[in-house]
């Protein structure tokens, strides 16, 4: 047993780094997410075997999967994790190192051996370990529940004139052709003027409801949009009345 705990050891030294400087302590980091503001439960498990990996691409299929630092014991197959956060889905991952721990028996579940995945973003600012279970392997792409606005598709804002503005009876629409751009707008509190900055553009296969309507002064013509709930201004000869059905 002392010989199978020595290898493990020793296999870890060689993937990690050495004595408690696995990951750099949680305050040190920079991360996308928000860091917990007392500190976090420590938790010492059996460190079952340890290995690097090629590095490959993963993202979050769902929810937001716990973040934790290690530490890893220099003598001994240990390792202490702490939860310092949560991982954010819309961006893809790139792991590099594997480890399998065993959790402790409690009166409600057994012991079990659990996977993480030592994973860092693209930028390096997001890394820690994550349940292996709560990622999918494979880059993030917007198919997978979230539209990805490309740098290239945003445009500087642009202030128009207020010819009119009404609130509307909620009404059902949606579109037929390609997918409408959104914009966000900014009402000047002083003139009639309103600031647009494209955000986005809508989801495909839904029904909008509109509460708000204006009218703007556009290359010398008058120019409707329609505030979409929970999306933002769009343009109104862009939307169909009604609500989505299949057959559109």
């Amino acid at each position: 047993m002392m010989k199978k705990v020595a290898m493990i050891a020793a296999a870890a030294a060689m993937v990690l780094p050495l004595g408690l400087g696995a990951i750099a302590p949680a305050q040190a980091e920079t991360t996308a997410f928000a860091a917990a503001k007392v500190a976090a439960k420590k938790t010492t498990l059996t460190l079952v075997s340890s290995k690097a990996i090629k590095k490959a691409a993963f993202h979050v299929k769902s929810g937001k999967p716990a973040l934790y630092s290690a530490a890893f014991a220099a003598d001994k197959a240990k390792v202490t994790m702490a939860k310092k956060g949560t991982l954010a889905g819309g961006a893809t991952y790139y792991a590099t190192k594997k480890i399998v721990v065993k959790t402790k028996a409690t009166k409600t579940a057994k012991a079990k051996n659990v996977t993480y995945a030592y994973i860092k973003s693209a930028n390096g600012k997001v890394k820690g370990w994550v349940a292996l279970s709560k990622l999918t392997a494979g880059k993030f792409m917007a198919a997978d529940g979230k539209k990805v606005v490309k740098a290239a598709d945003k445009i500087s804002s642009k202030t128009y004139t207020l010819v009119k503005a009404t609130n509307l009876k909620k009404t059902a629409y949606h579109f037929k052709a390609n997918q409408p751009a959104v914009f966000s707008g900014k009402f000047a509190a002083n003139q009639s003027k309103v600031t647009l900055a494209k955000k986005g553009v809508l989801p495909e296969s839904r029904t909008f409801y509109a509460t708000k309507k204006i009218t703007i002064k556009q290359n010398k013509k008058n120019v409707a949009y329609l505030y979409i709930t929970k999306e933002g201004w769009v343009k109104a000869s862009a939307l169909t009345a009604g609500k989505f059905m299949a057959a559109d």
